[in-house]
This record gives structure tokens, sequence and C-alpha cells, in this order.
């Protein structure tokens, strides 16, 4: 009698959990489906040239700021109408000294009890004069632009963007298998997720730097995100309020990216426990208050907290499978079974049109071979953040490297 009670329980769960990773899964088949069927909106082509301040967080950055500088000084747009500040940020390293030989505004911020990202964007945004500008764009210290990047995100701000997320790139694709395997997450992240959502007038969330926002938005909804993940914190702020994140996929930021599992650890799991709190705190009442309102782009920016992220989806489908053959012979078991392999063909489905979009065909299928590995090390992540094992609550700069220049591309 027990061990039916425990089997009736366990096919409850996974019942549960089958509903759950089979919605998610559907979602994001519906979201690449749109890449491939649904056209872009067109542009207004509004001929105003918007003003930026470019804001740049930089706590100890003396390893990268100068590539940043020197890239940044080479954005093609009128140099009157962009300015660049730089935020050392109780920096105890030169990079406030290195900033000093380029043309750019250093900002020397110290203080020892409000530390992060959060805390250094606020103080930034109060001692520049948003007036002066017409928009302001974050960018990190590890990251270089395209050119193109004010142009792109000028023509947006014209058609009636007041805040928009960048196409975030991996440039250091090819320095690990680790570097390989983000690179392909992030093109099906930005070409099979945010930029469909832009195409049918959802919102994006926002992913820390290329974030760009109208300066009266700032004025009014001051920055107020101060937790591990400011910026999943921020963009719940925002929708909550109303305001829609677009994805700007011609305005393209290169994030390096760590090349091992050791030295992406912290910073994901920063990155996690951050998410998973925001999760906690706005997700659910997000979508209450988007149905409750009838708002769908509301409702359904919800579903990026909701709704668990690639890996962890992965991780999800595969723990649905392995339950279900732990069960004795039964319909439910044959059922859950199937489905559950029929969404890991599903998830590759998904896998294979982001290795078609990125180009980059067999070192990225080389990669995929030790995927199983990064997918333990991510649920491990997962499990961490959401049982509350880590208690991370200040906010730990990720070790930098410089890659070597053979891998680093475009």
């Amino acid at each position: 009698m027990m061990m039916q009670m425990l089997i009736f329980v366990l096919e409850i769960a996974l019942l549960s959990l089958l509903a759950y990773v089979t919605t998610a899964t559907l979602y994001c088949l519906f979201l690449s489906s749109a890449y491939f069927l649904v056209k872009e909106p067109k542009s207004q082509n509004g001929q105003k040239l918007n003003s930026f301040a470019i804001i740049v967080p930089a706590h100890n950055e003396e390893l990268l700021i100068s590539r940043f500088c020197e890239n940044i000084l080479q954005i093609n747009y009128p140099i009157s109408l962009q300015k660049v500040f730089i935020i050392a940020d109780n920096c105890i390293d030169k990079t406030a000294e290195i900033c000093g030989k380029y043309n750019v505004h250093v900002l020397n911020r110290f203080d020892s009890e409000k530390k992060g990202k959060g805390f250094a964007i606020e103080w930034a945004l109060e001692q520049i004069k948003l007036d002066n500008f017409d928009a302001i764009l974050i960018l990190d210290a590890d990251t270089t632009v395209k050119p193109s990047i004010l142009k792109e995100l000028n023509k947006m701000i014209n058609d009636g963007s007041q805040a928009i997320q960048c196409y975030i790139k991996v440039p250091n694709r090819d320095e690990s298998w680790f570097t390989q395997l983000i690179f392909i997450s992030r093109t099906v992240n930005g070409l099979l997720y945010h930029y469909p959502k832009y195409k049918l007038g959802l919102s994006s969330y926002l992913m820390g730097t290329g974030m760009c926002f109208k300066s009266n938005l700032l004025q009014e909804k001051k920055w107020t995100a101060f937790t591990l993940s400011e910026d999943w914190e921020y963009f719940a702020q925002l929708v909550e309020q109303g305001i829609k994140i677009d994805f700007a996929v011609r305005a393209v930021v290169l994030q390096q990216e760590s090349k091992s599992l050791q030295q992406a650890t912290t910073q994901r799991l920063r990155w996690a426990s951050g998410r998973f709190y925001v999760v906690k705190e706005l997700g659910f009442r997000l979508l209450f208050k988007g149905l409750s309102k009838r708002d769908i782009v509301m409702a359904d920016a919800s579903l990026a907290l909701i709704f668990p992220n690639w890996s962890l989806l992965i991780n999800l489908i595969a723990l649905v499978f392995i339950c279900s053959l732990l069960l004795p012979s039964s319909a439910f078991k044959t059922v859950a079974i199937i489905s559950s392999l029929s969404l890991v063909g599903f998830q590759g489905l998904l896998l294979l049109s982001g290795i078609y979009l990125s180009g980059n065909y067999w070192s990225v299928f080389k990669a995929i071979l030790i995927a199983p590995l990064f997918l333990v090390w991510k649920m491990a992540i997962d499990i961490l953040c959401m049982t509350g094992l880590y208690k991370g609550k200040k906010w730990i700069r990720t070790e930098r490297h410089i890659p070597d220049k053979n891998v680093i591309k475009d």
C-alpha cells in the first residue's frame, strides 16, 4: 500500500513537471518559428540624430580597459553626440590611470558600503546630467562593440523605443569548448528568442550589458536595481510599469566569455542566484498582474522569469526521462518516456537551428560532444541557487583574461 502511494505521488510530480517542460518547449518552438515566418516591423527612418551618454562600470579592469577604450572611440557616429563615462568603481588598480590616456571621462567612485554594479549605475546616473543626453547606453568593460551600434540604436529610438537590449555575441568563441557552447547558446538566445519577440511586439529582457534607455525614462523610472542580477530586477520593474524592452539585432556588443568552467562558475552562480531571487519576488506577480489587466506583453514577459533557461530546461527533461524509467510498467510510464524523448527531439531542432544560424558548423559540433559535462555543471549551479545552498549576497568580479588574438572573431 505504501509503495503504491509513493508511486502515485511520483506520477503526479512527474506529470506536473512534464506539463511544465512541455509548455516551455512549445513556447520556445513558437518563438523560433516566428524568426522564419514573421517580418520585422518597418522602420520609420526618423532623421533625428540623438545624443548618447555611454556609461561603463569598471571595477579593477586594468587588464581589458585599454582594449575597451580603443574600441569605443571607433564608433561611427558624430563625436559631438556621444560622451563616454568610465566609472572607476572602488578600484585599487590602474583602471582610472589607464583611462586618462584616452578621450573618455573618468568618474572615481569609492563606497565601502554600497558595492556592486547596480549601485555604480545609480551613482553614475546621478553624476551626469541626463538632460544633456537623449539616451544612455550601459556597457561592461569586458566588451567591445560594432562601430555601427549608435546608428542602429538611434534608428530604434526614432521609431519609438524607450528601452533597448543589444545583441550580445561571443568574440572569443574558438578559445575553448566552453566558449563554443556559450557561442551557440547566445546565437539561439539572440536569434531564436529575443529577435522573434521583437518581431511579435513582445518584450525582451535585459542582459547586463548593451542596455540602452531614453534619458527621460531613467528620470521617470529611477534605477533602483541592486541585487546580484540588477538587469533582471530592472527589467521586471520596467515591464511591471508598462515599459517594453525592444531587441536591437543589428546593434552588436561583443562580450568576452570565460574560457573555462572554473572561470565562469563565480559569474554563473551570481547570475543564477540573482535570477531566482527576482523570480521569487516578481515572476508570478508579473504573470498575475498581466493576466488581470489583459496585458499580453506583461504576461509574456513574466515567462522569461517563470520558464527555465535553456540548459535548465534540458536538464529537467532529462530528469523526467530518468524518473520515468524507474516507474513500474504502466500506460503513464510509456507516455512519460515517449513525451520526454519527443521534447529532447524538439530541443535538438532548436540546437540545429542555432548551429545553422551561427555558420560555424564543425567546431560547434565538436563542442557539443562535451555538452553533457556543461549540463551537469549548470545543473549543479541551478541546484545550489534554487535550494539556497549558495548564499551569495555580494558582487564578485569575474576573473579576466586576455584571449589569443587568433581566436577573436566578429
